[in-house]
């Protein structure tokens, strides 16, 4: 039978213990929001050179995906709210 691997056993892959970077999401949320905000205003810029080219749809898409990186902008700031609210309460009931 296979039994387990005893943990005096050296494993092949070991994963290291890293923290993540943004637990929240609130700096992806932005850059990605400031970044489809800066394609809108480039695109409008341009906006009859690339309706010319055909990609004048370009423009459609920067919008959308700076309403929606608003949308997630409040999402993860309420998010973050809440978290912070519940481990001071449980900080506080401690």
């Amino acid at each position: 039978m296979n039994e387990p691997a005893t943990p005096s056993e050296p494993h092949l892959i070991q994963q290291a213990e890293v923290p993540p970077l943004d637990v929240d999401g609130v700096q992806a949320a932005t850059v990605g929001t400031i970044a489809f905000a800066g394609a809108a205003a480039i695109f409008a810029l341009g906006y009859d050179r690339l309706s010319a080219a055909g990609h004048g749809w370009w423009l459609g898409v920067a919008v959308s995906g700076f309403a929606l990186g608003l949308i997630s902008l409040g999402y993860t700031i309420s998010r973050r709210r809440r978290r912070r609210s519940a481990r001071n309460r449980a900080a506080a009931g401690a």
